[in-house]
């Protein structure tokens, strides 16, 4: 019996586990994506922040292919939950929806997902919500579903296209679809006009609030929090477009959010913001679930480049690109050198090359 069914059969002790789950096993990279969902399972805490890790290396082209056939459910529910709360990415999350064995209740978990890109993929998919009603109700009682979409949900059921209240009658299914347009005609301008001077006055609101948040030290988490949420639904609906001039011209707020951005176009825009700040690109450069573009946009600007805590800050990220992080560092001074050599968490060829230039300097 090979490895992979051994690990699947729950027939190695913690020790091997603790092993495999730092993928120190002669395994390749796909058998790595098809077995450390079974370690996580059979682990322990170490174990499980190993396997975190180790899946934080294995590139995404990897994974997607994977996900797309996987058979079985509980794995894919494994990397649901992974892209879904560790390494937040839509794109996974919608090829996992897209598999024929997908689990009913990951509808229902997606549905009520942050995710503008997964909400628009379930209210497009109009086979599916037939099939799984519950998903309509969930997805009407999301915060985070922008108002176009909710729109198209009612435009479903009032055609009978989805729901429990089929029209029977087709030509009273016309008249009434006829009144609404006309109702709906005679309050465009109204609407557009008060739907501006809200918006002007949610601007104006927020930007007083911000004032006093900045001068308001004991302002508390929950109030923050709030703020944040707050803008967070502003931004999810936002076109690209418009989310990219937010990437180039908004606040800090703004970046931070955009720069996780499923479509790497938009995350691109806030790296190359004029605004952008130093410590607001070292923060970056050591995040893991941003696109590996833009962190090779930073490793190739040279203004970024002359802050050591950016370097540092690169080469200690995972999903750095090992070419990169390689060329960084000669940079480095001897005692980070010495953290990385223990930083399981990295590329093994950057540890070796981390202890190699330790010891050149040491002659």
């Amino acid at each position: 019996m090979d490895l992979k069914e051994r690990i699947k059969n729950r027939e190695l002790s913690l020790d091997i586990l603790n092993a495999i789950s730092t993928m120190s096993f002669p395994l390749t990279p796909e058998d790595y994506v098809e077995v450390l969902p079974y370690v996580f399972e059979q682990g322990d805490k170490t174990i499980k922040q190993n396997v975190v890790e180790s899946l934080n290396q294995l590139p995404i082209d990897l994974i997607i292919p994977f996900v797309e056939k996987c058979p079985e459910p509980k794995i894919l529910v494994f990397y649901f939950q992974f892209f879904l709360k560790i390494e937040p990415n839509g794109e996974v999350l919608i090829k996992i929806l897209n598999n024929p064995k997908c689990p009913p209740s990951l509808f229902s978990v997606a549905a009520n997902s942050n995710f503008s890109e997964v909400l628009i993929y379930l209210v497009n998919n109009v086979p599916l919500l037939q099939k799984h009603n519950k998903i309509v109700h969930v997805l009407l009682g999301n915060k985070y579903l922008a108002g176009f979409l909710k729109e198209k949900i009612k435009e479903y059921e009032e055609f009978g296209i989805i729901g429990d209240k089929k029209v029977q009658d087709k030509q009273k299914g016309k008249e009434q679809i006829e009144k609404i347009h006309e109702e709906e005609q005679e309050e465009t301008v109204e609407d557009k006009e008060s739907d501006a001077l809200k918006e002007k006055l949610i601007e104006e609101a927020e930007k007083e609030e911000k004032k006093a948040l900045g001068s308001n030290i004991d302002v508390s988490e929950e109030e923050l929090d709030e703020e944040h949420l707050t803008l967070y639904q502003k931004l999810l609906r936002m076109t690209v477009a418009q989310k990219i001039d937010r990437a180039l011209k908004g606040t800090k707020e703004e970046r931070t959010l955009l720069i996780r951005d499923s479509n790497k176009v938009v995350a691109m825009a806030v790296i190359q913001s004029p605004k952008i700040t130093e410590q607001e690109v070292a923060a970056i450069a050591g995040m893991r679930n941003v696109h590996k573009d833009v962190l090779r946009y930073i490793a190739k600007n040279r203004q970024f480049l002359k802050k050591y805590k950016i370097v540092l800050a690169l080469v200690k990220n995972p999903k750095t690109p090992p070419d990169i992080a390689l060329t960084l560092l000669n940079r480095l001074g001897e005692k980070d050198l010495k953290f990385l050599v223990r930083d399981r968490s990295i590329s093994e060829f950057v540890r070796q090359a981390s202890s190699r230039l330790l010891k050149s300097r040491k002659k």
